[in-house]
């Protein structure tokens, strides 16, 4: 059984070297359950837009859902970091072009203010996680800021891999309400 390292950087650097270490077709089978277990859930199903984010390096590719979110006619909006730090909301479709932003990101380009009123679910990216939805990403905060801005409900997605007994978490840290990997679903709400 893992051990959960000491520091939130000790923690960041295990799992990404534990997801890193995944091959290309491993993610793909695993991204592929977890987006199957996504579409089975009822915040999914009954949510008028979802927050999605485009997936960086080895995370979790959540793009076949951001697809059935459009053919069921769901908006979707995404994340657009500005340089003060925060972040702005874009409504994203099938037509949206995309452009590499500063912290190596796909972003939207020329896309319209995503609404957060018809957010029902926020889908966020986990570098670690632990069983009691506790989540830590890439340390910047911006996921952290965002739910603490417009507070929804949300599920984190993540290899089993980048789960752990317990994670060190401070006040600023937002708990997520489900977790979901390839094995799993931890229901925490």
């Amino acid at each position: 059984m893992k051990t959960t390292p000491q520091t939130k950087e000790e923690v960041r650097k295990e799992a990404l070297q534990l997801r890193n270490k995944l091959k290309s077709e491993e993610r793909a089978e695993k991204s592929f359950a977890i987006c199957q277990a996504i579409t089975e859930d009822e915040g999914f199903l009954d949510a008028r837009g979802l927050h999605v984010y485009l997936p960086f390096g080895s995370e979790v590719d959540i793009q076949p859902l951001i697809s059935l979110a459009w053919d069921l006619g769901k908006e979707v909006g995404m994340m657009r970091v500005r340089p003060d730090g925060g972040s702005q909301q874009y409504l994203i479709t099938k037509q949206t072009l995309y452009k590499t932003g500063q912290l190596g990101i796909l972003e939207p380009v020329d896309a319209e203010h995503f609404n957060m009123e018809s957010c029902d679910l926020v889908l966020v990216p986990v570098v670690a996680a632990d069983e009691n939805c506790n989540r830590i990403g890439y340390g910047k905060g911006y996921y952290d800021q965002f739910l603490t801005q417009y507070p929804r409900p949300t599920i984190g997605v993540c290899f089993d891999v980048q789960l752990f007994p317990e994670l060190p978490v401070d006040d600023l840290d937002i708990m997520l309400d489900k977790i979901v990997t390839e094995k799993r679903i931890l229901n925490c709400s």
